[in-house]
């Protein structure tokens, strides 16, 4: 890269130095030939060292050697002067050639490939035509003669190099025609790419083609060349734009990894990519047994679309996430699809983590409900067994011994005291019971509401307890959040007297915004953990099991709250 950077170097100060001194220079011709072939030179090695695989780089290259030695016909040496003659027009093929390839540096029609194929045959011709039939030291001042000269046939030649430029004329309007046909079918990738081309190769074209064919015929030739010579020097900023767009590309890579950090549905990956790349046609794909399919599970017919596609493979080798189906011209630029590639690869992999969490997640809290309701649904089992089998008969042998009570009368004292005693155990196993089918389902929750319920927990503390109640408003709700919602109550009063030995206590139940908050707050020693028994545990998982939350606030010696809030429309 480094010689032929020093090539170019020396071959443009050789041939500048040779147009200028020629006495039939032009001073504004040389020195616009010599920054047109600098530039050439420089993008086309620019182009090339960043994309060697690319012949676009080539080709820049070719034109502007080819351009620069086109001041060699200057020369007063008679080699040098036969190659400028040779070379005369050789330019203006390979500018053809590279308009056509641009930007993936190949032909991709045989009407391409056989109009670049004339356009070369044609300027070989005009270059030996010169170089065998013109005497240039008989025509110009300071020429050398040619080497190649055989005879000195002018009107052959004015009608071989007038037929050439004809046919230089016809190439580049087809070429006009073609780069505003394919900048207007073409999709958002090479439009961006066939932009720079599109302003500035058709005028070029045209002032070439009119230019051309009016050269003997209008004397304004001169201004057509003028023009035709700055929109040259014009046409090497098309691949400088086209190496900007690689940077542009690696900071647009930048902030697509960023984005592709949130959280985002498959969808709209999708549609980011396709944003962020200027691919319209871009999917993600994955294998199945039927091939690839989308992201909807729609198979995927690949090589019968148009435009065509290709596919980037997601992963690395021996674990293929997924594949990219997008526009060929994207593998153009294969720094920034790997980065792509390995972005989106990254985030699939975050979404398949974040989807087993979720998965696993949603499987614990389906265990934990499934929990809660066996529990539940034990609770009830009980409490009927209770109410229906022990409570029954134990009702039955109280009414039993107190009629025994009433049939004795005064006497058979003895036997009195024993039957009111076995009363007095009879009524206390009662009251016993009842508690105990009331811990293990109210069944007044089911019968009244939560309300009623939570008026009915306050109501058993004891009379030295101040007890302050504030129950609003309360819609419907679902069984699991009333009955969530009781035991959070229950539960925090009888901690408040069992263990924190509160005198004050305040239970507030209230339901706004579809949420219902319930609050227990006491003044006894505080110090409770979550952590420390089964209750609250219990709470916990029977609050979370609703989807609700569950705070516990008990610092030593300050008393202990206990907050609740619970969904409303969970069921």
């Amino acid at each position: 890269m480094w010689g032929l950077a020093l090539f170019g170097v020396v071959f443009g100060v050789a041939t500048t130095t040779i147009a200028a001194n020629d006495p039939n220079a032009d001073p504004f011709r040389v020195t616009v030939h010599a920054i047109s072939g600098s530039l050439y030179l420089v993008s086309g090695m620019l182009a090339h060292y960043r994309r060697p695989a690319n012949r676009i780089g080539l080709l820049m290259l070719a034109v502007g050697i080819s351009f620069l030695s086109e001041d060699l016909q200057f020369s007063p040496t008679a080699w040098i002067h036969t190659l400028g003659q040779l070379t005369a027009s050789t330019s203006s093929a390979f500018l053809a050639h590279l308009a056509l390839a641009f930007p993936t540096g190949r032909l991709e029609t045989r009407p391409r490939r056989a109009l670049i194929i004339t356009g070369y045959a044609g300027v070989v011709t005009m270059g030996f035509s010169t170089a065998l039939f013109s005497d240039q030291a008989a025509h110009f001042r300071g020429n050398a003669p040619g080497l190649l000269l055989i005879v000195d046939l002018p009107y052959f030649n004015h009608a071989v190099q007038t037929a050439g430029r004809f046919l230089a004329a016809f190439i580049a309007a087809a070429i006009v025609i073609i780069l505003i046909r394919r900048w207007w079918r073409a999709n958002a990738v090479l439009r961006s790419l066939l932009t720079p081309v599109i302003v500035v190769m058709p005028a070029t074209g045209v002032i070439t083609a009119v230019g051309l064919a009016l050269r003997d015929i209008v004397p304004t030739h001169d201004a057509f060349v003028r023009a035709y010579d700055v929109l040259f020097a014009a046409l090497p900023l098309m691949p400088l734009i086209w190496m900007l767009h690689y940077f542009v590309g690696r900071g647009t890579v930048n902030r697509l990894a960023r984005r592709l950090n949130e959280p985002l549905r498959t969808a709209e990956m999708q549609d980011l990519l396709a944003r962020t790349l200027r691919d319209d046609s871009l999917r993600i794909a994955f294998w199945s047994e039927a091939g690839l399919v989308d992201i909807h599970g729609v198979p995927l017919a690949m090589g019968s679309g148009r435009p065509p596609r290709t596919i980037t493979v997601i992963g690395r080798s021996g674990n293929r996430q997924a594949v990219l189906v997008h526009d060929p011209l994207l593998s153009e630029d294969p720094h920034v699809l790997e980065s792509v590639t390995a972005a989106t690869g990254l985030a699939l992999t975050n979404q398949d983590l974040s989807a087993q969490v979720a998965a696993q997640l949603a499987e614990v809290q389906a265990s934990r409900a499934r929990i809660v309701e066996a529990a539940d649904a034990e609770r009830r089992r009980i409490e009927r067994n209770l109410h229906d089998g022990a409570q029954q008969r134990l009702v039955t042998a109280l009414l039993w011994a107190n009629a025994a009570r009433r049939r004795l009368g005064q006497g058979e004292p003895a036997i009195q005291e024993q039957l009111t005693r076995i009363a007095a155990q009879l009524e206390a196993a009662l009251t016993d019971i009842r508690e105990l089918a009331r811990g293990l389902h109210p069944a007044i929750l089911t019968e009244a509401g939560l309300a009623a319920a939570v008026k009915e927990v306050v109501g058993r503390l004891p009379p030295e307890v101040r007890v302050r109640t504030e129950i609003g408003p309360l819609p419907k709700l679902a069984t699991n959040i009333e009955s969530a919602a009781y035991f959070v109550v229950s539960e925090a009063v009888t901690n408040a007297l069992k263990h924190a030995h509160a005198v004050h206590v305040e239970v507030a139940v209230a339901c706004a915004d579809g949420v219902l908050s319930v609050s227990v707050r006491d003044d006894g020693r505080g110090g409770a953990n979550a952590s420390g028994g089964s209750g609250l545990q219990g709470l916990l998982d029977r609050v979370a099991t609703v989807g609700g939350t569950l705070t516990l606030n008990s610092p030593e010696q300050g008393g202990t709250t206990i907050k609740a809030v619970l969904p409303v429309d969970h069921t």
